[in-house]
């Protein structure tokens, strides 16, 4: 026999004995590989059979319903890296105590060679159930007649991702258990290892969004993108991504697999990366381990020092922004308790890193001349965002450097849907759609909207404001798309008296109309619609203060072609900021599709074609065809109960007087100027006469809001 499988039997038998001695971790994973699998694939293919109502044959509706399980989109990731921290942890177990040690260090056997047998053991207690229970979960799927080829490609590409999943894991897990000394603060050390990367995160974001004006909450700075330590946020990143390829409910096909599985290839390859790296560096710290470090809290001093400083500054920093939040009524004079918080929460974490890095209680404040280097650390974190000093309010990216960019502004309608018909958030749809290439003016309007940011953030004492933000600016959003491909994002306030040809000038361009209007992709997005809800009537439907009419979506293209022109030779800020849209078009089928537009008085002719097609009864409802106003006063008292006075004027003068001194409501303008409204003394209910309207049931009312400047003196009482 050669020596080379003499040693292959030698391992064979190893890993044999080694199995044996850790059946139960085998029969663990493999009773949840069952339970998730095999009986999971029974129960869903069971599920999907009941609700079955015809529309496609169970061999389709099965296989999605079984994707769903086994495929891209299961949750057995969950299992895999729970399982690759329990084997880590125990496979090493016997460095904690010297009795083990001294047993294995007896024993004829390179220490690189006890390394490997185990980690190849642990691999196997993951890879034989795991394998099993997708077979059979695919034999379950073939007997019942849903099992297409691109479904079993799916599985498996699905767990083999899963298994470079479990890999990454395992190899920061081991390497957790190889610095620590005891299985308590081996589990505490991987709590820390998998945490530390997203706690770093989240006081980034916390403090950016505490102390910084031009903050994009909705985009974060990619701070919950893009990770590096933690393995599985890899994995999870590819699987949102590959949404994109799965979000049409129709039968799967290889090529949409496909698409999806390459979501995952950067993650993976990252993944396969840190187990190469943790496994070595956990190879070279076995090496070099000392039988006197079991039992041992951490086995190398500069990881304490790093863990309790880390974790003193990282900590009290969290803390102090709760403290913060709490305050946030009056933050001037929050300062001194987030300050006293930062204290605080240093001397507690200092301490309990302390006690348990020395397994005992009475060595909590041992080396307590580290706490006010600490403590001075995490106030210079804190000072250094509340300052100001790293410019982050006021940057603005060099012309040069801007291949594109987009301008938010929150009053643009939030429902969006994509080419695919799924919904997605105003901001992201805007950041797909918007590519606005001559960037001089945009640039001046960030220096201009960042200015006012800082000015309304830093001088105010309270965050107390209606919805409109802050009264005379509009909140808005301004990205940037740099060619060395980063995305620069900055929330900005939008002063109501803008140079209105400043504004006119970007509003009025193409690339900002696809960016906010259904224009191109309408009639494509209702092909989808139709793909996903086969059932559903799809309406086109006219709404005003004169009533709603409803057409056939025949008539969408007719209305798209009127309402380009309309919005290509009346659409700007100028015209969007004095107006209010007299009504608006909605486009919506049963389910959840929907799209509207809004209708201004100067679309001659979308309100043309409107009316030619019986869909449009007339705009707002003039004073003459008023039959009373109610105004009332908006006020309250301490228990929040209303106590304002109401009054009712019909005669027509006095009608007339309040519809010249107030703009109607009903439909809101993206750029509306609250600034110069009347929001918070009185509310105007308009009532028409009767028999003006349809009968509908009840007695129709509009709403509307005084000029702050022209509320009349018979309203006032002055």
């Amino acid at each position: 026999m050669t020596s080379g499988n003499s040693s292959l039997a030698k391992t064979i038998k190893e890993q044999k004995a080694m199995l044996w001695r850790r059946l139960p971790l085998l029969a663990l994973s493999a009773l949840m590989y069952f339970l998730y699998d095999v009986f999971g694939t029974v129960i869903v293919l069971q599920r999907a059979r009941a609700l079955d109502v015809g529309l496609q044959p169970f061999s389709v509706t099965g296989a999605e319903a079984l994707s769903g399980l086994m495929g891209l989109k299961g949750i057995s990731f969950i299992i895999c890296c729970t399982g690759a921290v329990i084997l880590a942890v125990q496979g090493f177990s016997f460095l904690y105590k010297s009795a083990t040690v001294d047993f294995y260090e007896s024993r004829p056997e390179k220490r690189s060679s006890r390394f490997f047998n185990i980690v190849i053991n642990s691999i196997l207690i993951y890879l034989l159930p795991s394998l099993a229970g997708l077979l059979l979960s695919l034999g379950i799927a073939v007997l019942n007649g849903c099992a297409p080829g691109w479904l079993a490609a799916e599985m498996f590409i699905a767990w083999g991702l899963q298994t470079v999943l479990f890999l990454a894991v395992y190899g920061i897990s081991s390497l957790c258990s190889l610095l620590t000394g005891t299985v308590v603060t081996a589990l505490l050390m991987n709590l820390f290892a998998f945490a530390m990367e997203g706690l770093i995160r989240l006081t980034i974001l916390g403090c950016r969004t505490a102390y910084y004006a031009t903050f994009d909450q909705n985009r974060m700075d990619g701070l919950m993108e893009n990770w590096f330590t933690l393995p599985p946020a890899h994995f999870i990143e590819g699987m949102i991504a590959s949404f994109e390829y799965r979000g049409i409910n129709i039968p799967g096909s290889m090529d949409t697999v496909m698409k999806a599985a390459s979501s995952f290839v950067p993650g993976m390859f990252w993944n396969t990366a840190i187990f190469i790296i943790t496994i070595v560096v956990s190879l070279v710290i076995y090496e070099k381990r000392k039988s006197e470090w079991a039992g041992k809290a951490v086995v190398y001093r500069p990881l304490a020092v790093f863990i309790k400083f880390f974790s003193g500054i990282v900590f009290s920093l969290d803390a102090s922004l709760v403290i913060y939040w709490l305050f946030s009524n009056d933050r001037k004079t929050s300062l001194g308790a987030v300050i006293f918080t930062i204290l605080i929460t240093v001397v507690v974490v200092s301490a309990v890193a302390e006690a348990v890095f020395a397994l005992n209680i009475r060595m909590a404040f041992n080396k307590a001349f580290e706490i006010p280097v600490i403590a001075a650390l995490a106030l210079i974190v804190l000072f250094t965002y509340k300052s100001g000093i790293t410019g982050y309010d006021f940057y603005l990216p060099k012309d040069s450097s801007v291949e594109s960019a987009w301008l938010l502004n929150e009053w643009y309608n939030a429902d969006y849907n994509d080419e695919n018909g799924d919904y997605v958030p105003m901001d992201s749809y805007v950041q797909r759609k918007m590519f606005l290439t001559d960037t001089d003016d945009l640039l001046a309007l960030a220096k201009i909207g960042q200015e006012k940011a800082v000015e309304d953030f830093r001088g105010t004492e309270s965050d107390d404001m209606d919805d409109s933000g802050f009264p005379g600016s509009w909140r808005g959003t301004i990205g940037w798309r740099l060619k060395d491909g980063r995305i620069v994002t900055r929330a900005v306030r939008i002063p109501e008296n803008i140079d209105p040809a400043l504004m006119d000038r970007i509003i009025s361009r193409d690339e900002f109309v696809k960016g906010v209007f259904h224009l191109d992709e309408a009639e494509e997005m209702v092909e989808y619609a139709r793909i996903k809800n086969p059932k559903d009537v799809i309406e086109i439907s006219v709404s005003s203060q004169r009533g709603t009419e409803t057409g056939k979506d025949d008539l969408l293209h007719g209305f798209l072609e009127a309402y380009r022109k309309d919005v290509s030779e009346h659409y700007d800020f100028t015209m969007a900021s004095n107006n209010t849209p007299v009504g608006v078009v909605s486009l919506y089928d049963n389910s959840y599709f929907s799209i509207s537009w809004p209708l201004y008085e100067c679309y001659d002719d979308t309100i043309a074609f409107l009316t030619a097609k019986g869909l449009w009864k007339g705009g707002f409802i003039e004073p003459g065809e008023v039959r009373m106003i109610e105004v009332s006063e908006n006020t309250y008292d301490e228990d929040g109960m209303y106590v304002g006075e109401t009054k009712e004027y019909t005669d027509s003068a006095e009608i007339e007087a309040i519809m010249k001194a107030s703009i109607a409501t009903d439909y809101s303008t993206a750029w509306p100027r609250y600034g110069e409204m009347d929001n918070e003394s009185y509310s105007i209910t308009v009532y028409p006469k009767k028999g003006l309207l349809e009968d509908q049931g009840y007695e129709p009312s509009f709403y509307r809001s005084f000029y702050k400047d022209r509320i009349p003196g018979f309203v006032t009482g002055q």
